[in-house]
């Protein structure tokens, strides 16, 4: 019981400091170096404490692989966290045909700020939407633009905003 217990209480801890070690990763990422830190700084104890757990029977497989485990699960968790806190900002580009509907009207309507560029395309005039966005509001743009113009074609990236007020 005791050798289950101790798998059990590895893998846990090894789940929650993998997890805050994908965030604090992607926190780096997203320029939140602070966030990062403080994330790092938990994550850190919580690995030495579930270490410690493994080395105390450091032959046994069964605590081995709760390790493994753990760490495998924590990379899916963390991700999962991540996503939906949605930390940072996206790029929207949507490209149509300057025939379809204007999808910045939409866009400007719900409150988002949306530059239009007029450009040549392989079968015409096009225009080009570029939106940043939060990313838990990327799903409400999407629908807006899916509501609008169900054609277009819709590329993301992540931005990395730079202040030039320092």
């Amino acid at each position: 019981m005791e050798l289950f217990l101790s798998a059990v209480i590895i893998f846990i801890l090894r789940v929650a400091d993998q997890s805050l070690g994908t965030m604090r990763s992607l926190l780096v990422a997203k320029n939140k170096p602070y966030y990062a830190a403080l994330v790092g700084l938990i994550e850190s104890a919580i690995w030495i404490v579930a270490v410690a757990q493994v080395i105390k029977d450091v032959n046994d497989p069964i605590l081995i692989a709760s390790y493994a485990i753990g760490f495998a699960s924590g990379t899916i968790f963390g991700s999962y966290i991540e996503s939906v806190l949605g930390v940072g900002n996206i790029v929207v580009r949507v490209f149509s045909s300057v025939n379809d509907p204007n999808i910045a009207k939409a866009l400007r309507k719900h409150g988002f700020a949306v530059t239009v560029i007029n450009a040549e395309g392989r079968d015409g005039p096009v225009r080009i939407y570029w939106c940043i966005v939060s990313r838990r509001k990327l799903k409400t743009v999407l629908q807006i633009i899916r509501e609008i113009n169900p054609n277009a074609f819709v590329t993301t990236d992540l931005a990395n905003p730079i202040s030039l007020k320092k």
